[in-house]
């Protein structure tokens, strides 16, 4: 499809002819909407041409378009009855709970349902691993339903609905064990609060005391470092020109967390877990856990490339090898803030992202995570719904590497697309993840089928006995 939304042709054209068809319905029905509609002089005509392999397709696609031709007629109705209101539309919208549904493989469950109820039904003690990216209050409503967690007016109504939640996890997971909570704290706009500057609302620390409040002992916060860049693209509130202007109400960038919580063991004589998480001596050398715990890597007194050597490279190139370099000499900021002056200087310094970001030896600071490393990629290629706020695969992979071992059952209450519960697969674990939005649920199941079937089906060298 050419045009979808944006090219009006209802004064020249009326007929639409698509040749091949996706499943994605938004897309067609925009294109459609090209011709039909207002000021349209002509009845439209649409020809759709297909292969007996897209079949499947048109019928999905005859189901979505008589579904929003019914969901039209119900807004018309809501509009005439209740005005033209934003307010009055969400509202009619809402729904209490949802048509539980599930879904099993050999080794996920992905249930669509209210995570509290069906956390309800779990037994008790029964999950090694809880890892999740909760809603952040009520900065995004993901469904039109009561239940959503978004849909809240405060921090303080989020935490009350966090109440009935909370215990529940505690219940299930094991002693010993950990839930391991993704959360960000939240810019507060000069416009919303009246203080004619950004401020900061400190969601993580309050999270913090909610978990602690039912029980968990809070023992750890890894800090997962952003592109304070391509942060200030989207927010505005850190520009160059305005901390130029006046340094006194620039903040800086805003980090993601790991908020590490555990259930206390049975026995708290050696605080081990009741079923621990343990290593080979053979996968895990001392070697290796010396260095690791050391946490500082020598240079081999190589010098770094110039500004002018640098700027004949690609930028990803440069940025790996930034990275390495700042990592294994000592840190000096001048030399830091030099090299970006000099690239500027030669029009090699992107004003979208960052280019130099500080790199930490930290095990607890984060600043390798691959931002747009999400199922959100698949999504995209598929031009399929996004998640407005997806778990990158980096920090669920280390999570579920460190705090569980292999055959071990890894909970997200917070589903989403299911990226905890298709990476504990892939990593040969069990998942478990709920998920409200229908959409998202149903978009997770297939990633789920696909990840266990690759991880299921043998490859040739499978076959191979022996070499020769």
């Amino acid at each position: 499809m050419l045009f979808r939304s944006g090219c009006n042709f209802q004064r020249h054209c009326h007929k639409n002819i698509f040749l091949g068809i996706n499943y994605s319905f938004n897309d067609f029905i925009q294109a459609v909407h090209r011709t039909h509609r207002f000021q349209q002089q002509h009845p439209v005509e649409v020809h759709i041409i297909y292969t007996e392999s897209e079949e499947e397709i048109k019928k999905t696609l005859e189901k979505k378009w008589a579904k929003h031709e019914k969901l039209v007629g119900k807004m018309v109705g809501i509009i005439k009855q209740y005005g033209l209101t934003q307010k009055a539309v969400n509202e009619m919208q809402r729904s209490i709970g949802v048509a539980r549904q599930e879904v099993r493989g050999e080794n996920y469950v992905a249930v669509n349902n209210d995570c509290v109820a069906e956390l309800m039904d779990m037994e008790d003690n029964t999950v090694d691993l809880i890892h999740t990216s909760i809603p952040f209050s009520n900065h995004y409503e993901y469904t039109p339903s009561y239940n959503d967690f978004g849909h809240n007016s405060d921090d303080d109504r989020f935490f009350e609905q966090m109440d009935f939640l909370i215990p529940e996890l505690h219940r299930v997971l094991k002693p010993g064990r950990v839930a391991a909570i993704h959360v960000k704290d939240r810019i507060l706009y000069g416009n919303v609060t009246g203080l004619a500057m950004p401020s900061v609302n400190p969601f993580s620390d309050k999270t913090t005391a909610a978990f602690s409040k039912h029980g968990f002992v809070f023992f750890g916060r890894i800090t997962v470092v952003t592109d304070v860049v391509r942060e200030n693209n989207q927010t505005y509130r850190l520009g160059w020109s305005e901390q130029c202007k006046d340094g006194t109400k620039m903040g800086v960038g805003m980090p993601e967390y790991v908020l590490l919580f555990r259930k206390l063991p049975s026995d708290l004589s050696n605080a081990y877990a009741d079923e621990p998480v343990t290593k080979s001596k053979e996968d895990y050398t001392r070697a290796q856990w010396q260095i690791d715990a050391h946490g500082f890597w020598r240079s081999r007194g190589d010098r770094f490339f110039t500004p002018e050597e640098l700027s004949e490279m690609e930028l990803d190139r440069v940025i790996q090898m930034f990275k390495s370099y700042s990592l294994n000499v000592l840190y000096d900021y001048p030399e830091h803030v030099e090299m970006g002056k000099r690239l500027e200087e030669l029009g090699r310094l992107p004003a979208t992202f960052m280019l130099f970001p500080p790199q930490s030896h930290n095990d607890y600071v984060w600043s390798d995570v691959n931002r747009m490393h999400t199922l959100n990629s698949k999504q995209s290629q598929k031009r399929l719904m996004m998640h407005v706020c997806p778990l990158q695969f980096d920090i669920v992979e280390r999570i579920i590497h460190r705090y569980s071992n292999a055959g071990e059952t890894v909970l997200d209450p917070f589903g989403g697309l299911m990226t905890v519960p298709y990476m504990a697969v892939k990593m040969g674990r069990k998942g478990k993840g709920i998920e409200l939005n229908s959409d998202y649920w149903f978009d997770g199941v297939q990633y789920l089928k696909a990840i266990e079937y690759k991880m299921n089906v043998p490859t040739l060298f499978d076959t191979v006995e022996g070499t020769h």
